[in-house]
């Protein structure tokens, strides 16, 4: 097939015939070929699966009800010592027994923020890297490691005794 122009030259015309895209789909195949949907909705099923079972034990076994006691008493510890590194008098009131709160010599927020700031500007915060936990019913005596961080080579060991009050461990 070709086009004459207006000059009188006569050129093919590239333009495809009607039939062209049937001939190229047959001789080469279907640019859409039979998709099956099932391996698609296997794995949508299967993801699925793993979720519900994720919620479910997110639910039924919350992470804080499978915790041991002596992970949480060293919760405990860690809480009252942060405190001091933040100067965060309430969580370090909450991290103490009753019979330490009502105890004469127990410090006001300000004594509380004056003797850890000092400190802690002068030798860094507090590190703890190992706790010695021994657990007897509801008391734990826990020997803590501790040292600051700008004063690394002097190395402290606390005794500390915590005990359960209701559901909760408190440093005593």
């Amino acid at each position: 097939m070709s086009t004459q122009t207006p000059g009188g030259a006569d050129f093919p015309d590239d333009r495809p015939d009607e039939e062209y895209p049937q001939k190229f789909a047959e001789e080469f195949g279907d640019d859409e070929p039979d998709r099956s949907r099932w391996p698609f909705l296997i794995a949508l099923g299967v993801v699925g699966v793993l979720v519900a079972i994720v919620v479910g034990v997110a639910v039924f076994s919350p992470p804080d009800e499978r915790l041991n006691d002596s992970t949480l008493v060293q919760y405990a510890v860690n809480d009252a010592y942060t405190a001091r590194n933040s100067l965060n008098y309430e969580q370090y009131r909450n991290a103490q027994c009753t019979a330490n709160l009502q105890a004469a010599d127990f410090p006001t927020a300000a004594e509380f923020v004056e003797e850890n700031r000092k400190v802690r500007e002068e030798q860094g915060q507090i590190v703890i890297p190992s706790m010695d936990v021994d657990m007897q019913g509801d008391t734990a005596r826990v020997v803590v490691h501790w040292h600051r961080e700008r004063a690394e080579n002097d190395k402290q060991t606390t005794t500390v005794t915590v005990v359960r009050q209701g559901d909760e461990w408190k440093v005593c």
